[in-house]
């Protein structure tokens, strides 16, 4: 009996898990193949009585303004999102390599001071952030917004490989140094390719973070050539109207890349996390 009541409980969490989780994407994508005047009607029913491809149409004419404004947002965004790793995950691993192996004064400050950073919440630094980049010119510039990403990430990125390179054992290292390897070389060689999974994890949560960005660039990036593609789906919006289809398709065409990515490095997650840190 009890096995029973577990299953039935347990068919009902994963279906309440899939309708909040899938739910709002299948909406999304009801929404984008609904024609506009259908979308009004007053009826219960949630699927279109024909389906209205024309808003992907229009979104993949390269002549259409609002498929200029929506890929150009997508390559603004991937440029930041490259400029945050590039910057980011170097000064994570070696951040983190040094707060989990060297001895130094004031670590212990360090580490807490980084645990604390992660709860500051980004509206508490928005208006010192544009301050700063009004005086010294420095608004709707790819580069220094993709730096203040990557200074948003970095604690959390800094916390996870600091605790990871702090399980891997230190004969490890030590072995290494003993056949003349120095501590940058051991570092390259030894260390990072058996701490790959957290590496890989840390650029993933990078790269989903910097894309889904919202607060930050709405303040400092305001121009076309800076704005990243989750500002610029929400431009679809005119004066007079919403234009609710082209949203929705925009929004789910946005999502393509990070889902991608993360489905592509997900299987180096799971095999890397499988393999022990003694070999």
């Amino acid at each position: 009996m009890k096995t029973k009541s577990g299953k039935v409980l347990y068919v009902i969490v994963v279906a309440l898990f899939l309708v909040f989780t899938i739910g709002p994407f299948v909406w999304a994508f009801l929404i984008s193949v609904t024609p506009e005047f259908e979308m009004f009607k007053n009826t219960m029913k949630m699927l279109p009585s024909k389906v209205n491809w024309e808003n992907y149409i229009t979104l993949f004419t390269t002549s259409s303004r609002q498929s200029k404004i929506l890929f150009q947002g997508m390559s603004n965004s991937l440029k930041a999102v490259g400029i945050t790793l590039l910057i980011g995950l170097p000064v994570a691993m070696m951040s983190a390599y040094a707060l989990a192996r060297l001895e130094f004064r004031g670590k212990k400050l360090i580490k807490n001071a980084v645990l604390i950073t992660m709860v500051i919440p980004v509206f508490a630094t928005v208006i010192p952030l544009y301050r700063i980049f009004v005086s010294y010119h420095l608004l709707d510039k790819i580069f220094w917004l993709s730096l203040v990403y990557a200074s948003s990430f970095l604690p959390m990125s800094v916390w996870l490989m600091l605790n990871y390179f702090s399980t891997i054992p230190v004969e490890i290292e030590e072995a290494a140094r003993v056949d003349g390897c120095g501590r940058i070389r051991t570092f390259f060689e030894i260390l990072l390719p058996v701490a790959y999974p957290v590496v890989i994890s840390s650029a993933l949560i990078m790269f989903l973070s910097a894309w889904n960005q919202f607060q930050i660039p709405l303040i400092l990036a305001s121009s076309f050539q800076t704005k990243p593609v989750s500002i610029v789906t929400s431009e679809f919006m005119v004066k007079d109207s919403i234009q609710y289809g082209i949203t929705a398709a925009a929004g789910l065409l946005a999502i393509v890349p990070p889902a991608a990515t993360a489905l592509i490095l997900r299987k180096y997650l799971v095999s890397g996390m499988t393999r022990g840190t003694g070999k």
